[in-house]
């Protein structure tokens, strides 16, 4: 990456993310044996310290190292699991993290498409020394989230390595949202030092280039990831955002059959959908479509899509019946808002 594009600025270190302050461990220890002595496990511990916070995160709240998140008391997931492994850290408790996709919360900011992954932690119950020779399928131990399980979609345990990229990227993502290239590229330099095999810091590090004008090094980026199978639907959207800028259609062509291949969890096959229903090819739209209602009956975006595709067909009592499906599952007074608004106008053509 060309060095003489962006001026490095300093950022926190891995060290600087983690540490907390002595009298804040003192405060920690206190409490966290108070609780042992009354026989409460070290990860029921650990959990019962931070419940009170708990309900303060939020999924757009701001990313902040240990210590911030101490101060302010608030902040999103990645800030939460940031706290919780400093304070496992403090008392040697093992920990595992999940990561899991939800919908992309911010959608667009500019050419941005923001898509929103989110971590909890797993604090491990410590190991009985009597069940040492047993093979345990899972572990007994205590996750700190605040997230709803039912409105995510399971992507699988992740590493500590990723905890931290992931401070890096949100961080970075502001600053490119700020339109600070210098201290984008450089948190985004500091992240590929944790997950060099990131799909979506590859995307970020592109998008990073072409802002800054230099839309060579951003396609080569692209162009390594796909070579090397190092793929995410975002990353492939930013490539066919690329494509376009670029006047390539045989390109977008090829990201778009790519798009369908790499899609995993059910709105990476939502934008499948979308792509299907903005080319008129509304049958391959309501199939994909059904398929996600099957397998994810809670999600209320797939309804509201399909309602979009019955209106374009005109079949107006089926959109409103979709319509009425996507209401009774959002999970947001929001997205609820919308779904009102378009059944309203709706009703009024049907009258």
């Amino acid at each position: 990456t060309d060095l003489r594009l962006f001026t490095p600025v300093p950022v926190p270190s891995e060290n600087d993310i983690f540490s907390l302050p002595a009298s804040e461990k003192e405060t920690f220890l206190l409490h966290y044996n108070q609780f042992l002595e009354q026989d409460i496990r070290a990860d029921k511990a650990i959990y019962q310290y931070l419940e009170k916070y708990v309900s303060n995160f939020t999924y757009d709240g701001e990313t902040f190292t240990a210590i911030e998140t101490l101060k302010n008391k608030k902040g999103n997931c990645i800030s939460l699991a940031i706290l919780t492994q400093a304070l496992a850290k403090v008392v040697n408790v093992e920990t595992s993290f999940r990561e899991v996709s939800t919908y992309p919360i911010y959608k667009k900011e500019q050419d941005l498409l923001l898509v929103s992954s989110h971590f909890s932690t797993k604090l491990f119950a410590p190991e009985q020394e009597e069940n040492k020779n047993w093979i345990q399928a899972i572990r007994a131990g205590t996750v700190v989230d605040y997230f709803p399980e039912q409105s995510t979609f399971y992507l699988g345990n992740t590493k500590y390595p990723k905890l931290v990229a992931k401070f890096y990227v949100n961080l970075s993502t502001q600053a490119l949202i700020k339109e600070d290239l210098n201290l984008s590229y450089s948190l985004a330099r500091a992240a590929f030092q944790f997950t060099p095999h990131n799909p979506e810091l590859i995307n970020l590090l592109a998008i990073i280039h072409r802002r800054a004008g230099d839309t060579n090094t951003a396609k080569k980026l692209f162009e390594f990831a796909i070579q090397h199978n190092l793929l995410s639907s975002n990353l492939i959207a930013s490539y066919s955002f690329l494509a376009k800028t670029l006047n390539d259609p045989k390109l977008e062509h090829q990201l778009e059959e790519k798009l369908e291949q790499v899609a995993k969890t059910p709105f990476d096959y939502l934008t499948v959908a979308q792509k299907a229903t903005a080319k008129k090819q509304y049958r391959k739209s309501k199939k994909i479509l059904k398929n996600i209602i099957e397998h994810y009956p809670y999600l209320p975006e797939p309804y509201f899509e399909l309602a979009k595709v019955h209106y374009l067909q005109n079949h107006q009592d089926l959109a409103r019946d979709a319509l009425e499906h996507a209401i009774t599952k959002s999970d947001s007074q929001e997205k609820t808002g919308m779904y009102e608004a378009k059944l309203k106008s709706l009703e009024l053509t049907l009258h």
